[in-house]
């Protein structure tokens, strides 16, 4: 079965058309890159899927559920439980350390998960993402590409299944987005699901499909 299903998906504000006849098929550990000219609509798209957004028209479903159907409380509790959602300039609290950003997801709960769990879940996306020794330090000694390390951590600290993640890594070198992309793909053995959207050829050469968006719809790349 499908992870997520975009059919015949459209957005409008007032009597703007931003995108239409979107379909979209992903299934478990692939990694997908949306790309297309800045006011495409590409952030748009990936709200929707993250369920920040709903479709003007059309049926999304995540894991067999019609997310385009669901009420606010219950897109929520998907959000939290399923979706790990990255942006190009992550947040965060700069007098906090980076393994108090990290947490941040964690400060609403009100059952608070297996402390122990946590820790090692913390300590093993600390490795993988090469930041473990700065965990104590603040975010505002860090570098820039270790912040978005930071915020990507905090994306996944939950185990989601669904990676949203908009322009990862447009504010990076080559090197470190590289490296990023590299711990991403890992995830795929567990099947999480990456959905990206990028201007760079180079991210977009790393997923296993590539689309570009237009306002009519989206054009799969030949592999």
């Amino acid at each position: 079965m499908a992870q997520v299903l975009l059919t015949d998906i459209a957005k409008r504000f007032k009597d703007k058309t931003i995108f239409e006849h979107i379909d979209l098929t992903v299934a478990k550990g692939r990694t997908i890159a949306v790309k297309g000219r800045s006011g495409s609509g590409k952030s748009t798209l990936l709200n929707i899927i993250a369920g920040l957004e709903k479709p003007t028209s059309g049926e999304y479903f995540l894991d067999g559920e019609d997310m385009s159907q669901l009420n606010l409380n219950r897109l929520s509790e998907i959000r939290k439980h399923k979706i790990g959602y990255i942006s190009q300039h992550s947040p965060v609290i700069p007098k906090l350390t980076a393994l108090e950003n990290i947490m941040v997801p964690f400060w609403f709960e009100k059952k608070r998960e297996n402390s122990k769990i946590i820790q090692k879940q913390v300590e093993r996306l600390g490795r993988l993402f090469e930041i473990h020794h700065l965990l104590n330090d603040r975010v505002e000694k860090l570098s820039g590409g270790e912040i978005q390390r930071v915020g990507i951590i905090r994306a996944l600290i939950k185990d989601p299944e669904l990676i949203v993640a908009d322009e990862p890594t447009g504010a990076l070198d080559d090197e470190t987005a590289l490296k990023i992309l590299a711990c991403l793909d890992e995830l795929k053995v567990n099947g999480v699901s990456v959905i990206i959207a990028t201007h760079s050829g180079m991210v977009a050469e790393k997923c296993d499909e590539r689309y570009q968006l237009t306002n009519q719809g989206l054009i799969k790349e030949v592999q």
